[in-house]
């Protein structure tokens, strides 16, 4: 993945994501690093080609903290979804995927995710009935391919959204209730042999790409499921990564099951760690928080999902107040729509001042640059990334200071949150080596991958439909009953407007 040319970048806007400071520096890059940074003319870079960077902001290159190369295929597909709308939807949106259909929506998922600036991503890959090596191969092929840094996690569960949640079959009318008790993931023990199947392949990941595990929501998986998961991830060191409170409902089942939070119910499992994950984090209390706190655990903050599926806003301060790590993500194109880093940047800004208090505890341009660079390499794993600075990977974003998002250039900081879409990105270099470059992706193929995701969609449309229409069938069920079973009480609110019904 490293580029093995010298490249001297001349005279950009050169951005600090620890001090939120801009200044035009030179960047030395050799081998895939910076071997090195200073004011302009400083460097020795005689024998080095050269890249004028006098029009251009550098930022590290963004990392999404939590998104599914699954559903890349189906971006668009909703409008007025709740998550368990969503989740509902499940087994059409992501079911019926053979390995080359799952490089496939990866691979457009990279590439437009490369295209606005991302350079490192967090994918929590879904296969049904169960994961597989071949398919996670194929991923790990497709993010190699187009030259993005990844982290892939098996989302796994041993309980289909019907068992997980009391009551809900009973709810239904009896043709939908006695087709849903049909439904039969894989067996617990076999879906547990594929993540240890997949683990044992670390060493033959390409570069740059590694593995994690994501049993993806507490409920839906046995207390047997979630410790076999941690046993692999021990055994393999491995981090973990779970969808944490994202809806009301999923506060409120936790505490209809477990008694407790479902951070308190990890916390008893032993699953809490510094390299544990809680995405979205919606419905997290002060309890909540200063356990992921005590074990040093992150949390991956989603702001344009949670705002798409109205699943509410999750209050970043009090977690950054405690010291825990946050990264901002976009989540997938089933509910978020647009891989776009610098819009949930913007989205994060603007979500932190819904709350009460005063706008001291509303997050800072420095702030938001900070979860989505930093925050986002801390919960990657990627020490090299997120900064600028000697030693450093070359991972970059040049945005154009003559687009006009930066005219004029007042504060091009605050401007990255405030005023950048993916329509000033430039270049975007990751090891050293250009993907994008004058505003063109030159890793990928962009006429040859319209054409085979067309070829895609259009296969799977016919091999999905029936599990289609029964979703159709069972969606406004499931949200009439996590409706009404959420409007239990909390003691805390994450949500100012009306829920959809």
């Amino acid at each position: 993945m490293s580029g093995s040319e010298r490249l001297l970048i001349t005279g950009g806007m050169v951005v600090d994501p620890q001090t939120g400071t801009a200044d035009r520096k030179d960047l030395l890059i050799e081998h895939g690093r910076i071997a090195g940074i200073g004011a302009p003319g400083t460097l020795n870079g005689a024998d080095a080609a050269r890249h004028d960077g006098r029009d251009r902001l550098v930022v590290p290159g963004l990392i999404n903290a939590h998104t599914h190369g699954h559903a890349n295929l189906v971006k668009g597909v909703a409008e007025a979804w709740t998550l368990e709308a969503s989740l509902t939807n499940g087994p059409w949106l992501a079911g019926t995927r053979d390995p080359e259909t799952m490089y496939l929506s990866t691979l457009l998922g990279a590439v437009d995710m490369l295209s606005k600036g991302c350079t490192a991503c967090y994918d929590l890959v879904y296969e049904f009935p169960h994961p597989t090596k071949q398919g996670f191969m194929a991923v790990a092929r497709a993010y190699a391919d187009a030259g993005m840094r990844a982290v892939l996690a098996p989302m796994v569960a041993d309980k289909s959204l019907f068992q997980s949640i009391p009551g809900l079959v009973e709810a239904l009318p009896q043709d939908l209730g006695e087709t849903v008790r049909r439904f039969d993931l894989a067996s617990g023990e076999r879906i547990i042999a594929a993540v240890e199947s997949i683990a044992t392949a670390q060493g033959e990941m390409p570069d740059g790409i590694t593995l994690a595990i994501a049993p993806t929501i507490p409920h839906h998986c046995s207390d047997r499921f979630l410790r076999d998961c941690t046993d692999i991830a021990d055994r393999h060191a491995l981090p973990i990564h779970m969808h944490i409170a994202e809806s009301r409902l999923q506060a409120v089942v936790a505490r209809k099951i477990y008694g407790r939070s479902a951070v308190q119910h990890l916390a008893e499992l032993g699953m809490l760690r510094p390299r544990f994950t809680a995405a979205h984090g919606v419905w997290l209390d002060d309890d909540d928080l200063d356990l992921l706190a005590a074990h040093g655990c992150s949390v991956a903050h989603i702001p344009a999902s949670n705002y798409r599926l109205g699943s509410g806003v999750a209050h970043v301060r009090p977690m950054l107040a405690r010291g825990i790590n946050v990264g901002l993500a976009t989540d997938g194109a089933n509910s978020s729509d647009s891989l776009s880093m610098l819009q949930a940047m913007r989205l994060a800004s603007f979500s932190a001042r819904i709350f009460a208090g005063p706008r001291e505890d509303w997050l800072t341009s420095r702030e938001i640059v900070r979860l989505a660079t930093l925050g986002g390499a801390k919960i990657l794993g990627l020490e090299g990334c997120g900064w600028l600075d000697q030693g450093a990977h070359a991972d970059l974003v040049l945005l154009d200071l003559g687009h006009v998002d930066f005219i004029p250039d007042t504060h091009p900081v605050n401007q990255i949150v405030t005023c950048a879409d993916s329509a000033g990105v430039a270049d975007v270099m990751v090891g050293g080596t250009f993907k994008v470059r004058d505003q063109k992706l030159v890793s990928v193929d962009m006429n040859n991958l319209r054409e085979r995701v067309r070829e895609s969609i259009a296969r799977l449309a016919a091999a999905t439909s029936s599990a289609r229409a029964l979703a159709e069938r069972l969606e406004p069920h499931v949200v009439a009953f996590a409706q009404s079973m959420s409007s239990e009480q909390l003691p805390f609110e994450r949500r100012i407007q009306p829920r959809l019904r």
